[in-house]
């Protein structure tokens, strides 16, 4: 696959520095044992079989993610057959301020920092079991669903990304859930508010692996 690429590249006179960040992505999978496409080794199975599979692999990840405690344990589920890993290159931002947030991101393994206008100013670092864009998505504020800061990976970073649609889809079906995950929103609005100089970095503040304090 990276032989073709490469060909790919030299055929269509890809940049030299564009072309050794993408042979630097697929050694990053290949030294992460991820060098097969999770997806397409699971096509073949029936999807009753993939949803347990999925559940089984990433449900404790979502459990620990503060916004997502104490929910129903179907909405949880629901809500893992919907999440999609992504993977993003030292340098790649994330989101950037003022675009318009479409998903929510949680952070499963890496370094994001948020920056701020100028691109060198760090305001926050998140790590695993950080997440980010909630409030975007549950159109929440007085930004309505605009980025409120830049998030940038600084190492290769494997993150989960949940969509607006599906996040909504999920919420129809469980107004509880709904009601939980608007009202921690607000607080974390009222916190920053009290606070207007720690704006961005609370919005995309780290929220740690619940073990990690226990």
């Amino acid at each position: 696959k990276l032989d073709g690429v490469k060909t790919y590249m030299r055929m269509r006179r890809v940049p030299n520095h564009l072309q050794v960040k993408v042979i630097k992505w697929f050694d990053y999978l290949w030294l992460t044992q991820k060098c097969s496409d999770e997806e397409k080794a699971v096509s073949c199975l029936p999807d009753k079989l993939k949803a347990e599979i999925a559940i089984n692999v990433h449900l404790d990840t979502l459990k620990r993610v503060e916004i997502f405690q104490n929910t129903e344990a179907g909405f949880l589920c629901e809500l893992v057959l919907r999440l999609r890993p992504v993977l993003f290159s030292p340098g790649d931002y994330i989101c950037r301020k003022g675009e318009v947030g479409k998903e929510m991101y949680i952070v499963n393994r890496g370094r994001l920092q948020v920056v701020a206008d100028n691109g060198r100013t760090v305001l926050a670092t998140l790590k695993a079991g950080s997440y980010f864009g909630e409030i975007s998505i549950l159109n929440m504020g007085t930004a309505g669903n605009r980025r409120t800061a830049s998030v940038r990976s600084v190492g290769y970073s494997d993150l989960f990304v949940l969509s607006k649609k599906d996040m909504w889809d999920v919420l129809k079906e469980y107004p509880a859930a709904r009601v939980r995950l608007e009202a921690i929103a607000v607080k974390r609005l009222e916190k920053y508010k009290r606070a207007p100089l720690e704006r961005e970095a609370y919005i995309f503040s780290s929220v740690q692996f619940c073990n990690k304090s226990a």
